[in-house]
């Protein structure tokens, strides 16, 4: 057959068969969609999408990709598992800081509340915004009380374990990674 009678087959057979050609052209591109977001996610963190509006930061570059997890304790005594993963970039605001805003990075998070790395000390009880810079535009900030602060003495930020106000639903939880 030549090329010209096999593609007015294909033509006939599609426009008899659309559901068919639709659903398949759908899952075609669902598949590729998640081939390439799974080895883009391989990569892993690239440090020059870690940018801050400080001059200088602690947190960028090379330093942001050697924390090393700290180790958990059987002593643990949190209701909420903890989950590690890659840090994401948060905006901070704040009554204590001095133009109301800050940034930082979740470093660990869990159900019950998050760990923020910031170059700024915060005392307990300490109400936060929080809103991860990446989300979308409709969704507000998340109210947390800061529960404990302890400068990280090798790196020059500090550490704030913070618990939320209120639980957010599922979909902004997952936006803290």
């Amino acid at each position: 057959m030549l090329f010209a009678d096999i593609m007015e087959t294909v033509k006939t057979w599609t426009a008899g068969h659309l559901p068919i050609t639709v659903g398949g052209c759908v899952a075609a591109l669902v598949l590729l969609f998640l081939v390439l977001n799974s080895a883009r996610r391989r990569q892993g963190l690239d440090p020059s999408k870690l940018q801050t509006t400080g001059a200088h930061n602690a947190l960028t570059g090379e330093k942001s990709l050697n924390w090393e997890p700290p180790e958990q304790s059987y002593a643990d005594r949190r209701s909420a598992t903890r989950r590690e993963g890659q840090p994401v970039r948060v905006l901070l605001a704040a009554a204590t800081f001095r133009n109301g805003a800050g940034d930082g990075y979740v470093i660990d998070r869990s159900t019950g509340g998050l760990k923020l790395a910031t170059q700024s000390a915060l005392p307990p009880g300490t109400l936060v915004q929080v809103r991860a810079v990446d989300a979308p535009d409709t969704i507000g900030f998340v109210t947390l009380v800061v529960r404990s602060c302890r400068k990280n003495g090798a790196q020059d930020y500090f550490e704030l374990g913070c618990e939320f106000e209120q639980t957010p639903p599922w979909n902004v939880l997952l936006l803290f990674g």
